[in-house]
């Protein structure tokens, strides 16, 4: 009898062996966690709508020896401390993303696999052969539907984001490969996770990376006590797909979902976001950038700027765009986030963008609402979205029309980010926290050995003395 998908990804879980993870696939590993703990530091900035309601929350959920709740001074039961993670990794947009899936796992996977760890005293080595295990999990179900999600206006955090954790826990908790299957049957139950927050500027966007952190810990440790799961969760008729996808156009790509497991990895190709926005924004950041520097070479400045033009693939385009006039003159952080207009604007008028610039202070900017207004945007028919998110940008000023085509978004495969580049985010991230110290806390980290537990990573990030917490 063929296994289902959700019985070899359990087998999978359980039999990978530590040595068979190429050293390469381990170090990305290790360093998607970094990346992760600084993205939570950041979400966690009591300046941040997320850190404000995360404080709060802390005093209402801490308690005794359970796992830490990063950038906040206190700990939690590790499935609150996931699901407080999860959300903070996810608020400021700038979670690790895999292409051509559209899977987040740093914000779903890192924060499951650290508070689990943390509290049940796993080495490094232990979480980082669990992550592996949960990236390549999520990344493939991804594969599955492809923008099929996000074309039915679901979120994948939360959708199959617990599945990556069920196998990643799973694993660190010694499950068995039935229990692990029936952990993933009951991840189906707790499937959910709607995108109308990314068209409102509401925050309860956020809560799916910690929503899939939290159900993950939670269905592995209710199928461990007995409750049992259907091992056709991916594949039945009343499955996760069929249920969230009906009436399905095409067909799901459950091959590649089990091909190569053990042999082929993902989890290197999976991108680093250096801008706290929506990924979709980034290619036309460094476009913006580009004509900035035309305009310096010619002695153009933005006031003449008349027109400005960007194009784009569907679902994308509407994501970022609509409803228009909200994405023309967003009220909230979060609804600049993912507002194509503002986002270039800012751009154009900073010559760069960076955590300062979703500040709630700066959405008011008479620059920038003013250049948004001149910014359109149609559809890319030569997108190759969503293995990428490319930009096409033209802008029209002085008399002269400049037009930027970036391919590639900066952290994907062909314009990845280097080491430094990683531990210069750490920095931008958790400065706040951290002071003068952030690089070297974050460089720390990435040198831990090891056999060495969890717990030590993770208190270089909790003896942190925090420069800001008063101004909550």
């Amino acid at each position: 009898m063929t296994a289902t998908l959700s019985q070899a990804f359990a087998t999978y879980a359980i039999d990978l062996k530590r040595e068979a993870i190429p050293a390469a696939v381990r170090e990305a590993a290790l360093w998607h966690i970094v990346d992760s703990v600084g993205v939570c530091v950041a979400g966690a900035n009591p300046k941040e709508e997320s850190g404000a309601a995360a404080q709060k929350l802390a005093k209402v959920w801490r308690g005794g020896e359970g796992a830490t709740l990063f950038g906040l001074n206190a700990k939690a039961r590790p499935e609150l401390a996931a699901l407080l993670n999860g959300s903070l990794a996810q608020a400021l947009e700038m979670d690790d993303k895999h292409g051509s899936s559209l899977a987040r796992p740093g914000s779903t996977v890192v924060p499951a696999v650290l508070a689990f760890g943390e509290a049940h005293g796993a080495t490094l080595a232990d979480v980082i052969d669990a992550t592996v295990v949960g990236y390549e999990v999520m990344i493939r179900l991804g594969f599955v539907a492809g923008d099929r999600f996000l074309e039915r206006g679901y979120h994948t955090s939360s959708l199959i984001g617990s599945f990556g954790v069920a196998v990643a826990i799973g694993r660190l908790a010694g499950a068995t490969p039935a229990q692990i299957a029936d952990a993933l049957g009951i991840c189906g139950t707790f499937a959910s996770g709607i995108q109308e927050s990314t068209r409102t500027g509401s925050t309860a966007k956020i809560l799916h990376g910690g929503w899939g952190a939290h159900a993950g810990i939670l269905a592995t440790d209710i199928a461990v006590a007995g409750i049992t799961g259907p091992d056709t969760v991916f594949e039945g008729k009343f499955g996760f797909f069929e249920t969230h996808l009906t009436p399905i156009t095409g067909t799901l790509d459950f091959a590649k979902a089990g091909d190569s497991l053990g042999s082929r990895w993902y989890i290197p190709e999976t991108a680093y976001k250096p801008y706290p926005c929506c990924q979709l924004l980034h290619a036309f950041i460094e476009a913006a950038k580009q004509v900035l520097a035309d305009f310096a070479r010619d002695g153009v400045s933005i006031d003449q700027i008349t027109a400005i033009s960007c194009e784009l693939a569907e679902p994308g385009l509407t994501l970022v765009t609509q409803p228009r006039d909200r994405k023309k003159a967003p009220s909230t952080p979060h609804e600049a986030r993912f507002s194509l207009f503002f986002g270039v604007a800012a751009a154009l008028v900073d010559g760069d963008v960076g955590l300062e610039t979703f500040l709630p202070e700066r959405l008011n900017d008479p620059k920038i609402l003013r250049l948004a207004q001149r910014v359109e945007a149609a559809v890319d028919p030569l997108s190759d979205y969503p293995q990428h998110c490319p930009a096409r940008l033209t802008v029209e000023a002085a008399g002269r029309s400049y037009f930027k085509h970036v391919p590639y978004h900066p952290g994907s495969p062909e314009a990845a980010l280097s080491r430094d580049d990683v531990l210069d985010k750490f920095e931008r991230n958790t400065r706040w926290y951290f002071g003068e110290g952030a690089r070297e806390a974050g460089a720390a980290m990435g040198a831990e050995a090891e056999d060495q537990p969890v717990a030590a990573l993770v208190a270089r990030v909790a003896s942190g003395t925090p420069r800001m917490l008063s101004a909550s």
